[in-house]
């Protein structure tokens, strides 16, 4: 008796696989294929476009009066085009390089020289504009600056 009811709940586990299979590849037979597979979904995925690569300090210290400067790391892909950026500063800040530049390479370091006027929180804030495909699209970046 447990021998047989062993033997029926292998057979309808196994039934019942067999119909989850044939789910997944539905429309395989007369070689069209089943786009409900895992594995074919797979194939099937938009490749994964890499994005610009802006690496900056977030937080910088700095004693007031002093000339400072934080450097812009940045990785450009092939499919963007005319980068720029522009930097704002809080008041109690003054920039020091220029408030708009462009990104010319697809690898590289600019720096952004500031100076803190006065003591207290302060912030940098980097809005980089391009072009990726035809299409408009924006990052943007925040330094805070503590001067003392």
């Amino acid at each position: 008796m447990k021998k047989a009811l062993i033997a029926a709940t292998s057979l309808l586990s196994l039934v019942s696989f067999n119909g989850a299979a044939c789910d997944l590849h539905a429309g395989m037979g007369n070689m069209q294929f089943g786009f409900q597979h895992p594995m074919m979904q797979q194939h099937l995925a938009a490749a994964k476009e890499p994005l610009i690569s802006l690496n900056i300090d977030r937080k910088r210290e700095v004693a007031t009066n002093e000339e400072a400067a934080v450097p812009l790391r940045f990785t450009i892909p092939a499919n963007y085009k005319e980068v720029s950026v522009d930097v704002i500063a809080s008041s109690g800040v003054t920039l020091l390089s220029a408030e708009r530049f462009t990104l010319k390479s697809a690898k590289g370091e600019q720096a952004i020289s500031f100076q803190a006027l006065e003591e207290g929180k302060h912030e940098l804030v980097l809005k980089v504009y391009a072009l990726k495909k035809n299409v408009p699209v924006t990052y943007t970046r925040k330094i805070k600056i503590l001067a003392s």
